[in-house]
């Protein structure tokens, strides 16, 4: 987890970099008041399937919480970074997300409603060598439970 946070552009969001730094993922416009999974803080490990966040309608607002979008919706995106220089600035390098979105929405995982609370978490646990290889080096803990 690399961002954490409201910013007038984004609202809301989140940005997640790769464990060999090359790719970023942004979500934004996160619901107001409640935009994050509970536990999710920068530093964070996430793997594919957890729930990080709640779609909402923030951002494009200098004010928290603040805009003229009714629509609730998730804006996305992914960055590709060979090079620290294309995080930022001129020569950054976004891919068109919208096929993958849709492959994406037909093989989502399952999430159940955490009892009476507002958290959401995935039905089925999931390991993955990366994520666990890099919270044993950091003493990182699972966020999702399982």
């Amino acid at each position: 987890m690399e961002a954490l946070g409201w910013n007038q552009y984004g609202g809301w969001r989140i940005g997640i970099r790769s464990f060999d730094k090359k790719r970023y993922y942004y979500y934004a416009h996160l619901r107001q008041n409640y935009p994050y999974a509970e536990g999710l803080k920068e530093g964070g490990v996430v793997t594919a399937g957890d729930v990080i966040g709640y779609m909402g309608h923030t951002g494009y607002s200098t004010t928290e919480n603040v805009n003229n979008i009714k629509t609730v919706h998730l804006h996305w995106g992914l960055q590709l970074i060979f090079d620290e220089s294309q995080k930022e600035g001129n020569n950054e390098i976004w891919v068109d997300c919208y096929e993958l979105s849709k492959f994406l929405y037909k093989n989502r995982s399952e999430v159940q409603k955490v009892g009476d609370t507002r958290e959401w978490r995935r039905a089925v646990p999931m390991t993955d060598p990366a994520a666990d290889a890099f919270r044993e080096r950091t003493k990182t803990p699972v966020l999702s439970g399982f």
